[in-house]
């Protein structure tokens, strides 16, 4: 590349990771896809006040709850009868929401959003409702933000080629040689935080809701499958401020799961080690996406982005 138009890239900005829908597909503010139900709410505190949280982009989160008295069982709770009381909320929280049972999605809840004039670009749903109706696998839709982050190396996979062959009497061979391609890729994520939300995310587990107890997960607990949005700065060439950059390269991580790797205990700095497995992706069309999807950014896109706000 010459030089006056090359990018440099450098560093790990930001990182924010959500878990996946339930079918396993990335929620965006038109398709949150959460549970089939029925969906056991007997062990709510008030079956009346069922707690939930609404956050659109970078404004404020919105604390309402959700009546759900009229279900003919708290213990369960149909789809159908968790849409209605849904759509009570949004409505009087003015909300542009809309909850519904899809067919399309093998009769799973969906909440999408109904604003056509300035459409979100992100819409998390979160809290004791969600989490029972199995948004976000469980963990609600939420994003798990980081700036701590230390590092974030990624190793490709590859199937290999190969070279079959048969041979004749005449000990003349027929070949074929196949191509290689990318299954998905292994990383290693380092941040010098200890984050239990993100653990809870990455490896599974069953963390309170004051984020001061975390209990292991066992061989029954169900693994989380997530997806990650990475930023990183770009400098052109030359000698810089740290500020003096020209950009931003936002990286789709479209679908991992992970573990916490080996931890030490002694004096120094304790950096909390996880090992992800990202692979190939395939969406709610069926339509088959790489692993990773990269962006440029100018400043001012990144900066309109609210990385760590959303």
């Amino acid at each position: 590349m010459i030089r006056t138009s090359a990018r440099y890239g450098f560093g790990l900005e930001a990182v924010r990771i959500q878990p996946l829908n339930d079918d396993l597909t990335i929620p965006v503010p038109a398709r949150i896809i959460g549970g089939a139900g029925p969906f056991d709410f007997s062990g709510v505190e008030d079956i009346s006040a069922v707690d939930i949280t609404v956050k659109l982009d970078n404004e404020d989160a919105e604390d309402l709850t959700v009546d759900l008295s009229g279900a003919v069982s708290d213990a369960a709770v149909t789809v159908a009868e968790l849409v209605l009381a849904l759509d009570v909320t949004f409505g009087a929280a003015a909300l542009e929401l809309d909850a519904s049972l899809s067919v399309t999605d093998d009769d799973r809840l969906k909440i999408e959003t109904t604003d056509t004039d300035t459409i979100p670009d992100y819409v998390q749903i979160y809290g004791e409702c969600a989490e029972i109706a199995m948004l976000g696998q469980g963990l609600g839709a939420l994003f798990q933000k980081l700036d701590t982050g230390q590092s974030f190396a990624i190793t490709p996979v590859r199937k290999d080629s190969e070279q079959i062959t048969t041979t004749d009497a005449k000990g003349r061979d027929t070949e074929i040689n196949t191509d290689d391609y990318l299954k998905g890729f292994t990383a290693v994520l380092t941040d010098t935080a200890q984050d239990w939300a993100l653990r809870a995310v990455i490896e599974g587990g069953t963390l309170n809701d004051a984020e001061t107890d975390f209990e292991f997960p066992t061989s029954e607990s169900a693994r989380i499958y997530f997806f990650a949005e990475l930023f990183y700065a770009e400098y052109s060439s030359g000698e810089h401020l740290e500020s003096d950059l020209v950009g931003y390269v936002k990286m789709l991580l479209r679908t991992m799961r992970g573990t916490l790797s080996d931890r030490s205990l002694e004096r120094a700095w304790a950096n909390w080690v996880y090992n992800i497995t990202g692979t190939t992706y395939t969406d709610e069309d069926g339509d088959l996406l790489g692993a990773i999807n990269e962006e440029k950014l100018t400043v001012s896109a990144y900066t309109a982005l609210h990385v760590l706000t959303v």
